[in-house]
């Protein structure tokens, strides 16, 4: 089964005392916001709305500082909800992915 290290890469969107600025951060599980299924990102692609986000040119996210991305697919490594397994391989678009929730950029 897939693990997730305990620390690893995130584009990651900040807006706080030093301004509106994304780059890719070195985070921990601990960083991101809490959630019923942990799952480790095979792929994310890029759109428009996840552009807008990461310039600040949209008003996409509702709290900072967030992982981007508003799709993800990957395998599922923890779960608290009965639908999801460890192992289960899923993709997840929209679902207040980069705008409520931690995306796929990790």
């Amino acid at each position: 089964m897939s693990t997730i290290p305990a620390s690893f890469r995130a584009f990651r969107i900040h807006n706080d005392t030093e301004g509106y600025r994304s780059g890719i951060d070195d985070i921990s599980l601990d960083d991101l916001a809490e959630g019923d299924i942990t799952i480790r990102v095979g792929w994310s692609g890029i759109n428009y709305k996840d552009a807008l986000a990461a310039t600040g040119k949209g008003k996409i996210l509702k709290r900072y500082p967030m992982a981007g991305g508003i799709d993800v697919a990957g395998t599922v490594v923890e779960s608290s909800c009965e639908r999801f397994q460890p192992g289960d391989e899923v993709l997840a678009n929209g679902s207040g992915l980069s705008e409520v929730r931690d995306g796929g950029y990790s």
